[in-house]
């Protein structure tokens, strides 16, 4: 189960630039999910769009400049999600999972692009990212398997006190092993999302 206070306390403690790091982390599992041929037939522009997040974030992390910057990203998050505040109607079917994957990009981007919001955006993707494992989990329920949502909130924790004394910027060696970490459950969100397309599909 997430822990409001104890994710909280560890974003508090963290600098700007570990915030984004986690947050970056986090959604390099998240697109593990969605990340197919059918992505942009649902939401057009979506593989581009993450394409141009997840190097913005790498970018950033290992002291580069971004080919896309955030208000530009900014604005393509805006054309796929409405204005902030806005209460839009989500999508229905696989094109609603792939809303939450943006979603989690606008946040994460923000995380790196907004320094005095970063503790608060920084959350945000914490708990939307936790949120959508559990969905993931719930709709695609598979014998003994474990709780997505349960590995998720681990991997965080283990986010937050493993970019513990890491500086602006990191090298490749340290940001490759970062993301190395969460291979195992990036492989598993994937797997368990091709039951929740399989089974969409069936009942088409």
């Amino acid at each position: 189960m997430f822990d409001d206070d104890l994710a909280q306390s560890l974003v508090d403690r963290a600098t700007t630039f570990q915030r984004a790091l986690v947050a970056t982390l986090c959604l390099n599992r998240a697109v593990a999910l969605t990340y197919d041929e059918w992505a942009d037939r649902e939401v057009a522009g979506f593989r581009q769009l993450i394409d141009d997040s997840t190097e913005f974030c790498r970018a950033r992390a290992l002291g580069g400049r971004p080919r896309t910057g955030p208000d530009l990203l900014d604005a393509r998050f805006r054309e796929v999600l409405g204005p902030d505040d806005w209460p839009g109607d989500e999508p229905d079917g696989l094109a609603a999972w792939l809303i939450d994957v943006v979603s989690i990009a606008d946040y994460v981007i923000r995380t790196w692009s907004e320094p005095d919001l970063s503790d608060s955006r920084c959350f945000n993707v914490l708990v939307a990212s936790y949120s959508l494992a559990g969905m993931v989990n719930d709709d695609a329920v598979q014998p003994g398997a474990q709780d997505l949502g349960e590995l998720e909130v681990t991997r965080q924790i283990a986010d937050l006190r493993a970019v513990t004394g890491l500086r602006d910027p990191i090298g490749v060696d340290q940001l490759d092993w970062l993301m190395t970490e969460s291979d195992a459950l990036r492989e598993a969100y994937r797997r368990r999302f091709q039951d929740v397309v399989s089974k969409y599909e069936s009942e088409q």
